[in-house]
Protein backbone atom coordinates (compact mmCIF):
# COMPACT_ATOMS: atom_id res chain seq x y z
CA UNK A 1 0.00 0.00 0.00
CA UNK A 2 2.74 2.26 0.45
CA UNK A 3 4.33 1.67 -2.47
CA UNK A 4 1.55 2.22 -4.07
CA UNK A 5 0.76 5.51 -2.45
CA UNK A 6 4.61 6.21 -3.03
CA UNK A 7 4.46 5.61 -6.58
CA UNK A 8 0.66 8.15 -6.97
CA UNK A 9 3.23 10.87 -5.11
CA UNK A 10 6.14 10.85 -7.65
CA UNK A 11 3.93 10.67 -10.29
CA UNK A 12 2.11 13.41 -8.76
CA UNK A 13 5.30 15.87 -8.79
CA UNK A 14 6.42 14.72 -12.01
CA UNK A 15 3.71 14.48 -14.51
CA UNK A 16 2.02 17.73 -12.47
CA UNK A 17 3.84 20.86 -13.54
CA UNK A 18 2.27 23.85 -13.01
CA UNK A 19 -0.39 24.54 -10.21
CA UNK A 20 -1.96 27.56 -8.21
CA UNK A 21 0.13 30.08 -6.65
CA UNK A 22 0.29 31.29 -2.59
CA UNK A 23 1.81 33.37 -0.21
CA UNK A 24 4.24 31.25 2.44
CA UNK A 25 4.94 31.93 6.04
CA UNK A 26 7.54 31.18 7.69
CA UNK A 27 7.54 30.40 11.72
CA UNK A 28 10.47 31.32 13.82
CA UNK A 29 11.16 30.37 17.12
CA UNK A 30 12.85 33.31 19.27
CA UNK A 31 14.49 32.87 22.53
CA UNK A 32 12.34 33.87 25.95
CA UNK A 33 13.04 37.45 27.42
CA UNK A 34 14.28 35.94 30.63
CA UNK A 35 15.10 32.58 31.97
CA UNK A 36 12.71 31.29 34.75
CA UNK A 37 15.77 28.76 35.90
CA UNK A 38 19.03 27.09 34.58
CA UNK A 39 18.59 24.18 36.52
CA UNK A 40 16.73 21.22 36.51
CA UNK A 41 12.79 21.60 37.95
CA UNK A 42 10.59 19.37 39.65
CA UNK A 43 6.35 20.05 39.73
CA UNK A 44 4.77 18.98 42.42
CA UNK A 45 1.22 19.21 43.48
CA UNK A 46 -0.50 20.65 46.70
CA UNK A 47 -3.52 19.27 46.10
CA UNK A 48 -5.84 17.32 43.90
CA UNK A 49 -7.00 20.75 40.99
CA UNK A 50 -3.38 20.95 41.10
CA UNK A 51 -2.81 17.92 39.27
CA UNK A 52 -4.84 19.35 36.41
CA UNK A 53 -2.70 22.63 36.22
CA UNK A 54 0.41 20.75 36.84
CA UNK A 55 -0.08 18.57 33.79
CA UNK A 56 -0.24 21.29 31.35
CA UNK A 57 2.09 23.56 33.36
CA UNK A 58 4.98 20.57 32.43
CA UNK A 59 4.11 20.35 29.12
CA UNK A 60 4.38 23.66 28.34
CA UNK A 61 7.71 24.10 30.25
CA UNK A 62 9.05 20.90 28.57
CA UNK A 63 7.63 22.43 25.37
CA UNK A 64 10.09 25.27 25.68
CA UNK A 65 13.35 23.80 26.63
CA UNK A 66 13.44 23.20 30.31
CA UNK A 67 14.70 20.27 32.10
CA UNK A 68 11.94 18.86 34.36
CA UNK A 69 13.10 15.66 36.34
CA UNK A 70 10.91 12.55 38.06
CA UNK A 71 8.68 14.08 40.01
CA UNK A 72 9.67 13.85 43.41
CA UNK A 73 6.45 12.94 45.15
CA UNK A 74 5.22 9.63 42.43
CA UNK A 75 9.47 8.14 43.57
CA UNK A 76 8.58 8.44 47.07
CA UNK A 77 4.97 6.37 46.60
CA UNK A 78 6.96 3.73 44.41
CA UNK A 79 9.33 3.10 47.39
CA UNK A 80 7.38 2.98 50.42
CA UNK A 81 6.88 -0.62 50.06
CA UNK A 82 10.71 -0.94 50.23
CA UNK A 83 10.56 0.72 53.38
CA UNK A 84 12.51 4.05 52.40
CA UNK A 85 10.52 7.51 52.50
CA UNK A 86 12.84 9.95 51.50
CA UNK A 87 14.02 11.15 47.91
CA UNK A 88 17.15 13.32 48.04
CA UNK A 89 18.00 14.73 43.81
CA UNK A 90 21.50 13.97 43.28
CA UNK A 91 22.46 17.84 42.05
CA UNK A 92 20.80 21.17 42.18
CA UNK A 93 17.10 21.63 41.40
CA UNK A 94 14.56 24.32 41.28
CA UNK A 95 11.56 23.13 42.87
CA UNK A 96 7.56 24.48 41.79
CA UNK A 97 4.42 24.40 43.61
CA UNK A 98 1.25 24.14 42.01
CA UNK A 99 -2.20 24.34 43.70
CA UNK A 100 -5.14 25.17 42.14
CA UNK A 101 -8.46 26.37 44.21
CA UNK A 102 -11.84 26.34 42.25
CA UNK A 103 -15.20 27.83 42.94
CA UNK A 104 -18.72 26.02 42.95
CA UNK A 105 -20.43 26.07 39.17
CA UNK A 106 -22.91 28.26 38.60
CA UNK A 107 -25.39 28.14 36.09
CA UNK A 108 -27.53 30.75 34.11
CA UNK A 109 -30.29 30.01 31.74
CA UNK A 110 -32.20 32.27 29.51
CA UNK A 111 -35.17 31.97 27.37
CA UNK A 112 -33.85 32.33 23.45
CA UNK A 113 -36.44 33.14 20.69
CA UNK A 114 -35.67 32.99 17.14
CA UNK A 115 -38.50 33.88 14.24
CA UNK A 116 -38.85 30.51 11.51
CA UNK A 117 -40.32 29.86 8.34
CA UNK A 118 -42.48 26.81 8.73
CA UNK A 119 -43.27 24.66 5.44
CA UNK A 120 -45.99 21.78 4.72
CA UNK A 121 -45.27 20.51 0.99
CA UNK A 122 -47.36 17.47 -1.18
CA UNK A 123 -45.30 17.17 -3.89
CA UNK A 124 -47.93 14.82 -5.42
CA UNK A 125 -49.40 18.35 -6.52
CA UNK A 126 -49.17 20.24 -9.75
CA UNK A 127 -49.90 23.86 -8.81
CA UNK A 128 -48.72 25.12 -4.98
CA UNK A 129 -47.47 22.24 -4.29
CA UNK A 130 -45.93 24.17 -0.51
CA UNK A 131 -47.36 26.28 1.80
CA UNK A 132 -45.99 28.63 4.24
CA UNK A 133 -46.50 30.05 7.30
CA UNK A 134 -44.34 32.07 10.20
CA UNK A 135 -43.78 30.96 13.41
CA UNK A 136 -41.20 31.27 16.86
CA UNK A 137 -38.53 28.66 18.02
CA UNK A 138 -38.00 28.93 22.01
CA UNK A 139 -35.51 27.29 23.54
CA UNK A 140 -33.43 27.55 26.76
CA UNK A 141 -29.77 28.31 26.79
CA UNK A 142 -27.87 27.42 29.88
CA UNK A 143 -24.33 28.77 30.20
CA UNK A 144 -22.42 26.75 33.14
CA UNK A 145 -19.45 28.75 34.60
CA UNK A 146 -16.75 27.61 36.98
CA UNK A 147 -13.61 30.34 38.10
CA UNK A 148 -10.56 29.36 39.73
CA UNK A 149 -7.15 30.59 40.73
CA UNK A 150 -4.05 28.36 40.09
CA UNK A 151 -0.46 29.72 42.72
CA UNK A 152 2.89 28.84 41.82
CA UNK A 153 5.77 28.69 44.03
CA UNK A 154 8.92 29.13 42.53
CA UNK A 155 11.44 27.92 45.05
CA UNK A 156 15.71 27.65 44.69
CA UNK A 157 17.99 27.19 47.67
CA UNK A 158 19.45 29.95 49.38
CA UNK A 159 16.49 32.68 47.47
CA UNK A 160 13.13 33.94 48.65
CA UNK A 161 10.34 32.02 47.06
CA UNK A 162 8.57 33.63 44.21
CA UNK A 163 4.60 33.62 44.08
CA UNK A 164 2.84 33.58 40.87
CA UNK A 165 -1.08 33.85 40.72
CA UNK A 166 -3.10 33.32 37.65
CA UNK A 167 -6.81 33.44 37.68
CA UNK A 168 -8.71 30.90 35.29
CA UNK A 169 -12.48 30.65 34.27
CA UNK A 170 -13.78 27.88 32.07
CA UNK A 171 -17.87 28.09 30.35
CA UNK A 172 -19.99 26.07 28.99
CA UNK A 173 -23.34 26.60 27.03
CA UNK A 174 -26.16 24.98 25.13
CA UNK A 175 -29.16 23.26 25.83
CA UNK A 176 -27.16 20.62 27.80
CA UNK A 177 -24.47 22.27 28.50
CA UNK A 178 -21.13 19.61 28.49
CA UNK A 179 -18.79 19.92 31.75
CA UNK A 180 -16.45 22.60 31.61
CA UNK A 181 -13.54 20.45 31.52
CA UNK A 182 -12.45 20.43 27.87
CA UNK A 183 -13.02 24.63 28.80
CA UNK A 184 -10.80 24.72 31.90
CA UNK A 185 -7.65 22.84 30.31
CA UNK A 186 -7.75 25.69 27.41
CA UNK A 187 -8.04 28.33 30.09
CA UNK A 188 -5.31 27.16 32.04
CA UNK A 189 -3.21 26.37 29.29
CA UNK A 190 -3.75 29.94 28.12
CA UNK A 191 -3.25 31.38 31.02
CA UNK A 192 0.24 29.50 32.22
CA UNK A 193 1.10 31.11 28.17
CA UNK A 194 0.38 34.71 28.66
CA UNK A 195 1.55 35.02 32.43
CA UNK A 196 4.78 33.15 31.63
CA UNK A 197 5.14 34.62 27.93
CA UNK A 198 8.65 36.04 29.22
CA UNK A 199 9.94 33.01 30.04
CA UNK A 200 8.87 31.25 27.27
CA UNK A 201 10.16 30.71 23.82
CA UNK A 202 8.52 33.62 21.28
CA UNK A 203 6.95 32.28 18.06
CA UNK A 204 7.25 34.94 14.96
CA UNK A 205 5.30 34.92 11.87
CA UNK A 206 6.52 36.37 8.75
CA UNK A 207 4.82 36.28 5.30
CA UNK A 208 6.85 37.83 2.85
CA UNK A 209 5.11 39.25 -0.03
CA UNK A 210 5.82 36.60 -2.79
CA UNK A 211 3.71 34.03 -3.55
CA UNK A 212 5.28 30.29 -4.67
CA UNK A 213 3.91 27.40 -6.17
CA UNK A 214 0.97 25.95 -4.04
CA UNK A 215 1.72 22.63 -4.23
CA UNK A 216 5.11 23.24 -3.32
CA UNK A 217 3.91 25.32 -0.56
CA UNK A 218 2.22 22.73 0.81
CA UNK A 219 4.69 19.79 0.96
CA UNK A 220 7.22 22.53 2.72
CA UNK A 221 4.43 23.19 5.16
CA UNK A 222 3.58 18.93 5.86
CA UNK A 223 7.63 18.63 5.99
CA UNK A 224 7.95 16.66 2.76
CA UNK A 225 11.27 18.82 2.31
CA UNK A 226 12.65 15.99 -0.09
CA UNK A 227 10.08 16.46 -2.16
CA UNK A 228 9.51 19.99 -1.93
CA UNK A 229 12.65 20.05 -3.47
CA UNK A 230 12.55 17.88 -6.07
CA UNK A 231 9.20 19.70 -7.35
CA UNK A 232 11.81 22.91 -7.56
CA UNK A 233 14.29 21.24 -9.06
CA UNK A 234 12.06 19.78 -11.79
CA UNK A 235 9.81 22.95 -12.18
CA UNK A 236 11.57 26.00 -10.78
CA UNK A 237 14.02 28.11 -12.42
CA UNK A 238 15.39 31.65 -12.50
CA UNK A 239 14.74 33.38 -9.37
CA UNK A 240 12.01 31.38 -8.34
CA UNK A 241 14.54 28.73 -7.97
CA UNK A 242 16.64 30.16 -5.97
CA UNK A 243 13.90 32.07 -3.62
CA UNK A 244 11.98 28.73 -2.94
CA UNK A 245 15.15 26.11 -2.34
CA UNK A 246 15.99 29.25 0.28
CA UNK A 247 12.77 29.18 1.79
CA UNK A 248 12.81 25.36 2.04
CA UNK A 249 16.30 25.53 4.13
CA UNK A 250 14.94 28.51 6.24
CA UNK A 251 11.96 26.45 7.34
CA UNK A 252 14.20 23.82 8.35
CA UNK A 253 16.13 26.70 10.44
CA UNK A 254 19.35 25.69 8.25
CA UNK A 255 19.99 29.70 7.89
CA UNK A 256 23.52 28.55 6.18
CA UNK A 257 22.48 27.16 3.36
CA UNK A 258 19.31 29.40 2.89
CA UNK A 259 21.51 32.24 2.66
CA UNK A 260 23.54 30.58 0.28
CA UNK A 261 20.64 30.12 -2.03
CA UNK A 262 19.71 33.66 -1.51
CA UNK A 263 23.08 35.08 -2.03
CA UNK A 264 23.19 33.19 -5.29
CA UNK A 265 19.55 34.74 -6.29
CA UNK A 266 20.61 38.12 -5.33
CA UNK A 267 23.85 37.76 -7.26
CA UNK A 268 22.15 35.99 -10.81
CA UNK A 269 18.84 37.72 -10.81
CA UNK A 270 17.45 41.05 -11.34
CA UNK A 271 15.08 40.42 -8.04
CA UNK A 272 17.61 42.57 -5.32
CA UNK A 273 15.42 43.65 -3.66
CA UNK A 274 13.58 40.17 -2.46
CA UNK A 275 16.87 38.39 -1.74
CA UNK A 276 17.95 41.40 0.29
CA UNK A 277 15.18 41.39 2.18
CA UNK A 278 15.51 37.56 2.93
CA UNK A 279 19.03 38.32 3.39
CA UNK A 280 18.62 40.50 6.04
CA UNK A 281 16.01 38.30 7.79
CA UNK A 282 18.47 35.06 7.70
CA UNK A 283 21.18 37.37 9.34
CA UNK A 284 18.97 38.45 11.98
CA UNK A 285 18.36 34.94 13.25
CA UNK A 286 21.91 33.60 12.60
CA UNK A 287 22.61 36.28 15.03
CA UNK A 288 19.89 35.00 17.53
CA UNK A 289 20.92 31.40 16.92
Amino acid sequence: MKKVLWINLILLIFLIGCSSTKKFTIKYNQKSQKILTKKPIIVKSLNKNGNHAKSIFIDELKSNGYEVIQDIQITENLIKPFGADQVVPTEDFTEILVSMELDEYTENSNLQSANVKLSDCNYLLEKDKCTYRSGTKRQYNTIVKRNGKINFTIKNAGEDSIVIIINVTSQASGIIPQYTNVSLSKSIRSAIKNKFSPYFIRTKNITPDYEIDKMTADFIENGIYETAAIRVNKHESGYTYYYTMGLIEETQKNYSGAKMYYSEGELNTDKNELFSNAIKRIDYFLIEK
